[in-house]
Order: C-alpha cells, then structure tokens, then sequence
C-alpha cells in the first residue's frame, strides 16, 4: 500500500541534474504537428542550427511572450508547443504567441542541442524526456529487458514468445514520427519500421491493426489503451525507476530570458518541474522537500471478498484470520492506494451460520486483519451482503473497519452517509470512491433515518459526482455493484449508467457482483471495468467462479494545456485462481492467459452492440 518511491530530490542526486529538469519527462507527449523553425541569432549558433541564447528583444507589444523551437526537431516542437499552451493558461497578464519563421527569435525555445553560455540575463535549463516501449493493450507481457529491445530493433527478435508471451505472433517495429526517439543502445543499423504514424492517436489505432507491434514513445503521451512495458525492472510510468540507469531518455534544452520576471520563471518551473500548484522555484526545491505532485498514483482495485461461510471455517480451521489473503498481500501491498469490494459483516455480534451453503455472510471482527495485512485502504460496501445482518451487522462492521484505519464508502447509518465518497489524498491527488448498489437497494437501501446501502439511482450518481468534484476530488470513481450474475457481456442499462458516469465527470468506473469477470470499455477517454469477478470467495463448483482478477492502475496529473486534470495512463488486469475455498493465487502469463481471453472476447461483443 504506499510503496516507497524515489523522491525529485533523490532522482535528481541520482542524475546530476538540476532541479527543473527532471520531471518534464512526461511532458513531451508527441502528438503535435511540427511547427516552423526559426532563423539562428548569430553566425556561431547558425552552424549549430540554433541560437548562442535567446536573443533579448523589445516585444512588439507590452506583455507578449513568444514560444519557439528553432532546430525544428519534433520532439523539440512538440513540447514547445505544449508549452506555449501551458503558458497561455497560466499568464492570464500576457499575450502567449507561437513565434514563427522570419519574425523575431522566440523569447522562450526548446532546442536538442545546449545553447552556448547564455549571455547576461539569460537563463538555460536541461530537461529529460524519457520514453517506453508499448505494445497492443492485449499483448499478456508486463516487461522486457533492454538487450532484448535492442535486438528487436536490430531486426534478431521477431515473435514474441521468445519473450515469454503465451501468445506467439510477429514482432512489428511501429514508428512515431512526432516523437524522434531514441534508438535502444547499441542498435547500428536498425529495421526499417513496418508502418509510421504521424500521432499518437494515429499509433494507437495502428496497434489494433499491428497486434505484435512495439513503438517508443514519450511518457507524457501513454494513456491506457495501450501496454507500456518496464525495461529491465524500471517502470517510469508507475513512478519505479533508476532513472540513472534507464537508456530510453534524451536531452532537450529550455532557454529564456530572466528579464520575463519571477512570474514567468515560476511557471516555466511548474511547466519542466511537474510542480502544479504553480509554486515558485526556490519554495520548489529548496527546504525539507521537494512537491511531489507530479508523481504518478499507482492503485490496486479489486473485486468481491467474502470472509463468511466456508471461507469463515477455512480461517477457523488454519488459526489465522488473515489466511485467505496472505497469497496476494505482497503484491496488493505495493500500491499507494488499495480498494476492494467487501461482500460481508465483520461482527463479534453477529451469529455465525453452520449451513454451509448459507447466503448470509459474516465473520469475525478479528478478520479485518486480513484486509489490513494486504494494504487495503477503502472497501465498498455497496452491495447485497453488507446488511446480511442488518443494522447491527453494518454498524459493527463500520466500527471494526474505521478501528483498522479503512475507509468505508456506500453504505451507512443513513442515506447521507451512504451517499458520502470514500476520499483519499496521495501525492497531492484527491481521489472520491461511491458506491452504489444495483442488486439488493430495495430490500437493503439506506434512507433519511435508517442505516443501509447507497441504491444505484441515475439522480444520485450525477449529484454525487457533481458533489465530490465540488469537494476537491481531482478523480471521481464509482463502484456500481451490478449485473445479473454468471455472464461476461454487460446489459446495456450498465452501459447506460457508466456512460451517464463518465458524462458527468467520473474518470474511471469500476464494477462488481456477477461472479465471473467481465469485458472492459474506453469510452471518452475513461476506462470502464465492468466487473473484477470474484477476489475471496468460495463458490468451487466452476472455474470462472473461482478465477478472478484485479487492476494496477495508473494514475497521473495531466497538465497539458495547463489543466490539473487526472487520468488513469495504465490499466493492467492480474488474474487470480481461488484454491481451498478462500485463498486467492496470482496466476502466470501462460496460467491468467484464458481469464483475460475471456475479458477480451467480451470486449469485442461489447463493441459490436454499439
């Protein structure tokens, strides 16, 4: 659960570079057209192709700012052009123009190569801009070593299952052109790409089409419909990397005049810093530590847990309440943030049924140990066995969840409270959790005065999102319990309300209860997980019953354009198989193959419905 990341301080130690640098590695998205380059300011410059230093000019009006990349590289352009537009939003008191061919140098650029020694007044400032290798969404391969990589790109690697995929097919070298990568090192010559692509946008569509295709592109540009794989157990996606180590980086130089003002170096330091708030330099840097609210969010969600009926008598038989989850603790432990969906009571109030085939399920106060043990910081308790035992059993199972440290979202002693998000703070973003129950809210659903869970009401999910938003929430999650149970393809009316969702601000949708894991969705730019399956439960009378899976999901602050928005950049599913009745195991590559078969068959009939 908050697994220890490097911090800009020690990152920047590790690297030699000064502070401004660093995190601007996810700010190069490439996905901007080439603009036009710029005439050089002095004959030395002009065989370099770039200007000594941006030359001091007089604006052609008071308050204007011009932003430029001059050697016309790409990548340079690219992240110029972002800039220019991050600027444009964060100097409300200036007029932000794209300089242009034969008009005066810019006073801000981005060039490939460092300028000469700035002259008096000048500024200059090494970014980092690094980039990963991804592949199609579906490719069931989590990483490859850099040797490997180079060999690819050499042409000596061409299917995939000598990397150990399950699933054998041709290796395709994809290109992105706005990008300029880098080549993995050693590579001398490299294949020819199969296909280029102008954009981001462009590769991705190129992916379904290429399905054995790997492409570098910059960190800033990867969302999650692609797979961005760790290079030799570095993952600069998720925040875990050396960065020292990492080959698939390279240099951009960030140059302006320091006669602009302290305002304009504050955001020129937010923009390569990562540094949202906009905060000054020096308060940035300096001090106890540094902001770090660039960094990337790495949450664990999971499905359904039961800690009642025989999963109840497998923790009495072995001694140790934390026994079914002691198999996947580790890994869930990892994440910043861990949330699951908690299907029953934890009470020492409540009579424990001997009938095994029981469909009220309770446990002991004492097996909130085994959530503890596996970090998990939120359940839901959105659903149709979280009353089981009525007032008493939600109550005591509120009291026994807040005593542990975990936060309860969906149901409550009364609506308000069932209503009220589930929020967490990490690294500076404010992510809001609702739950809503679709099954049992007419028998178990909370009301004005009495306790219960949190109904699925279209109503309610558009004020609740509206309500978190208002209360800070940089991310809004809800975590509809939903479905008829035993089936892969979703109802329409799911669909209706996660679109209805993500209409009104939801970023990310989650979903529980059918026992059997579901297929997945994108829809405007939100990921829809519509059901996880089972996590700790004991229903072994059939396989999809007893395999389920769980999310790492990435989360990061995405400050294109200036915005402070927060969007999910990775969505990886983990397979589980439940043994013993209640122990949930991480399956392989080749074992998890035919759960996330069945999710991507499900995908595909959720697109054909339209």
């Amino acid at each position: 659960m908050r697994a220890r990341l490097l911090t800009r301080r020690s990152l920047i130690g590790t690297l030699g570079l000064s502070a401004l640098g660093l995190l601007a590695a996810s700010r190069a998205h490439g996905v901007i057209s080439p603009g036009p380059g710029f005439d050089p300011a002095s004959p030395a410059a002009a065989a370099k192709g770039i200007p000594d230093h941006p030359p001091r000019r007089s604006p052609s009006r008071a308050g204007t700012l011009f932003v430029g990349a001059p050697d016309a590289d790409p990548a340079a352009v690219a992240l110029a052009r972002e800039l220019h537009r991050f600027l444009a939003g964060r100097l409300p008191d200036r007029t932000v123009e794209w300089g242009a061919t034969g008009d005066a140098a810019p006073t801000v650029i981005i060039s490939t190569t460092a300028p000469a020694a700035p002259g008096a007044g000048y500024e200059r400032q090494r970014l980092t801009q690094l980039f990963a290798p991804v592949t199609n969404w579906r490719l069931p391969l989590n990483f490859i070593g850099s040797g490997d990589l180079a060999k690819i790109y050499a042409g000596h690697l061409i299917d995939w299952s000598v990397l150990g995929s399950p699933i054998a097919g041709p290796i395709e070298r994809l290109d992105l052109l706005s990008a300029n990568a880098p080549l993995p090192p050693g590579v001398t010559p490299p294949i020819a790409p199969v296909a280029t692509f102008p954009d981001y946008e462009s590769l991705v569509a190129g992916l379904e089409a290429h399905p054995g295709g790997i492409a570098l592109v910059p960190l800033g540009a990867i969302d999650f419909r692609v797979q961005a794989l760790a290079v030799d157990g570095n993952d600069p996606l998720a925040g875990r990397a050396d960065l020292a180590a990492y080959p698939l980086q390279r240099e951009l130089w960030l140059s302006w005049d320091g006669a602009l003002g302290q305002g304009v170096r504050a955001a020129l330091t937010a923009f390569a810093a990562g540094a949202d708030d906009g905060a000054p330099f020096a308060s940035d840097i300096g001090g106890g530590g540094a902001s770090r609210s660039g960094s990337p969010v790495n949450l664990t969600v999971a499905g359904d847990i039961i800690f009642g009926r025989t999963v109840h008598s497998r923790m009495v038989r072995y001694g140790d309440w934390a026994h079914p989850m002691r198999g996947v603790a580790p890994r869930l432990r990892t994440a910043d943030l861990t949330i699951a969906d908690l299907e029953c009571s934890l009470s020492d109030n409540t009579a424990k049924p001997a009938d095994p085939l029981t469909f009220y399920f309770t446990t002991n106060a004492a097996a909130v140990a085994g959530l503890t043990l596996a970090g998990i910081d939120g359940v839901s308790l959105a659903n149709n066995h979280s009353m089981n035992f009525g007032k008493l059993g939600l109550l005591d199972t509120i009291d026994t969840l807040g005593g542990a440290g975990i936060t309860h979202f969906g149901g409550g002693a009364n609506l308000a409270e069932a209503r009220r998000p589930g929020m967490f703070e990490v690294k500076g973003i404010k992510i809001a959790f609702l739950g809503y129950d679709g099954i049992s809210a007419d028998e178990y659903g909370a009301g004005a005065d009495w306790a219960g869970t949190c109904p699925l009401d279209g109503q309610f999910v558009v004020e609740d999102i509206a309500a978190a938003r208002a209360a800070g929430a940089d991310l809004v999650v809800p975590f509809f319990h939903w479905s008829e149970e035993y089936v892969a393809v979703p109802s329409r009316y799911m669909r209706r309300m996660a679109h209805l969702a993500i209409d009104n601000g939801a970023g990310l949708v989650l979903g529980s209860h059918p026992h059997w894991v579901q297929g997945t969705e994108w829809y405007r730019g939100a990921p829809i997980l519509y059901s996880l399956g089972n996590f700790v439960f004991d229903q072994e009378w059939s396989l999809e019953t007893k395999q389920g899976m769980f999310a790492e999901i990435v989360l990061r602050r995405d400050t294109r354009g200036g915005t402070r928005a927060v969007r999910p950049v990775r969505v990886r599913l983990v397979p589980v198989l439940i043994e013993d009745y209640n122990r949930p195991r991480i399956l392989d590559l080749e074992e998890g193959l035919p759960v996330l078969q069945r999710v991507h068959d499900a995908t595909d009939e959720i697109r054909t419905m339209g």
